[in-house]
């Protein structure tokens, strides 16, 4: 019988997940024409999305990757956040 990832394993992926719905705010406080900033923030909720469900996935034969992957999501959260509120002048 095939092992299911407990309850508690996805009650904290769901916990690491919530910052997505943060998305509107990030968009809308985007720096102006920062286009690199603009292409991190939409490709963002996508990406956490998908880690999410492949930590769920893994967390029965792999709980080493799972919690790889939630400490990813919550690089990836402080790494948004703080290019989106904390712009840097970029000189071309």
């Amino acid at each position: 019988m095939p092992q299911k990832t407990p309850i508690w394993m996805t009650l904290i992926i769901i916990v690491f997940l919530l910052p997505v719905f943060s998305c509107p705010f990030l968009i809308g406080n985007l720096p102006a024409g920062d286009e690199v900033a603009k292409t991190f923030v939409w490709i963002y909720p996508f990406y956490m999305v998908l880690s999410a469900w492949l930590a769920w996935s893994a967390y029965p034969r792999r709980p080493y990757v799972c919690w790889i992957l939630l400490i990813l999501m919550a690089l990836s959260t402080m790494a948004v956040w703080t290019i989106v509120l904390h712009p840097m002048d970029v000189v071309y």
